[in-house]
């Protein structure tokens, strides 16, 4: 399929997440717009899409083409806690999986109100467990990725993973996480999201909880003991200020950290990343990160052509 051009690609898809993630529309029905509006964004072509279980949820295996070199993702969908799929982001997943030459794994993590806070972070430690044991995948050759709050999950349970021996994953790869949802944006919303959304989901996440848990709020956790990794964020998006302040804790905690801010994209754009060009170009990016990382042991991870700071137009 042919790219859209960006301000086209911003009309057509304006309306859609405004209806998708609207605060008064109930759970169901915003996760049954978000399956639905995915099946627009197209898959690679040789797209494999296998089912399984990890832990105790489904999930997807997700291949394009032949697979070379040891290692996988485990890619944590976005969707405020409260939605996504892996449906919605099964086309994100493909086309990582084309750049990476390795499986992409899509749990079905449990959703919030639901299941609130550390039902999904649980889910996540689980599928870990299972790629290393089941799906025989060596515990650090398995990248821990995730867009909005699918990469705050991604954090927390990296987090959880530094605390214990030889449990630590390859790499993080954090697409706009919404790291602090404690936090309230300055403005009312960006292209995708909307603060009273994001402040009926952050209540629906966080249930009985504490907000100081950083199960709930990584931001507020360790950083230090982190694999490398690379965050992405839009400096026109609303957690935009979080992801930079993430940016600053990462280093000041010895992280090796790729940092790239884009003047162009939206909140976790890469999931359009088969319909915007500059989107596929992320992707493109984060499978370079990966390829450069995954032969070395955290020890050499550091290289200055895989951990140098960036901006994209």
């Amino acid at each position: 399929m042919k790219s859209l051009p960006l301000p086209l690609a911003r009309v057509l898809l304006h309306p859609g997440f405004r209806l998708a993630f609207h605060h008064r529309l109930p759970f169901p029905a915003q996760r049954a717009l978000l399956n639905a509006f995915a099946r627009l964004q197209p898959l690679p072509p040789d797209t494999s899409v296998r089912t399984l279980r990890l832990g105790s949820r489904p999930a997807e295996r997700i291949t394009v083409g032949p697979t070379s070199g040891a290692g996988a993702v485990l890619y944590l969908h976005g969707g405020g806690h409260t939605g996504g799929s892996p449906a919605t982001h099964r086309s994100l997943a493909a086309h990582l999986a084309r750049e990476i030459r390795r499986p992409v794994y899509l749990p079905d993590y449990r959703l919030a109100p639901e299941h609130p806070c550390p039902a999904s972070t649980q889910d996540v430690l689980a599928a870990f467990d299972a790629l290393t044991t089941l799906e025989g995948h060596a515990a650090d050759t398995v990248v821990l990725a995730g867009d909005s709050s699918g990469g705050a999950i991604a954090l927390a349970a990296a987090q959880l993973l530094a605390a214990g021996p030889g449990r630590q994953p390859a790499a993080l790869v954090l697409i706009s996480p919404w790291a602090n949802p404690n936090l309230v944006a300055d403005r009312s919303r960006d292209l995708v999201i909307n603060r009273r959304w994001g402040l009926t989901c952050a209540a629906a996440y966080l249930g009985d909880g504490d907000p100081g848990d950083h199960r709930y709020a990584p931001l507020l956790g360790p950083m230090a003991g982190l694999p490398p990794t690379y965050l992405h964020t839009n400096t026109r998006e609303l957690l935009y200020s979080q992801c930079v302040d993430l940016a600053v804790a990462l280093r000041r905690a010895g992280v090796p950290l790729r940092f790239t801010e884009s003047t162009v994209l939206w909140h976790a754009a890469q999931a359009q990343a088969g319909l915007v060009e500059e989107a596929a170009a992320s992707l493109r990016d984060i499978g370079g990160f990966l390829t450069a990382n995954w032969p070395r042991r955290r020890a050499e991870s550091a290289g200055p052509a895989a951990l140098d700071g960036a901006r994209s137009s």
